[in-house]
């Protein structure tokens, strides 16, 4: 399941912006994913709130996903504290 190795990529991002920017916290993550993008949003959703367990700044994160047109996965917004 591809979704699975996307949503630990997006975690490892995470935990990046999360360090550069000294946050303890991210509260919401949104996210456009292409509707060609090959990307099966419902196991997307699964795989990231299985992985975001895992990591303490991650961990209450909501992710929020819009569908728009493309074959893109992009990161478009993330809150923390």
């Amino acid at each position: 399941m591809h979704e699975l190795s996307l949503a630990q990529g997006l975690i490892d991002q995470l935990k990046e912006l999360a360090g550069a920017h000294k946050a303890t916290r991210i509260m919401t993550v949104r996210v456009n994913i292409g509707t060609m993008a090959g990307i099966v949003v419902d196991s997307f959703v699964f795989g990231f709130n299985a992985v975001k367990t895992e990591t303490n700044c991650v961990r209450e994160a909501q992710l929020k996903i819009t569908e728009v047109d493309g074959d893109d996965l992009i990161l478009a917004q993330v809150i923390m504290e």
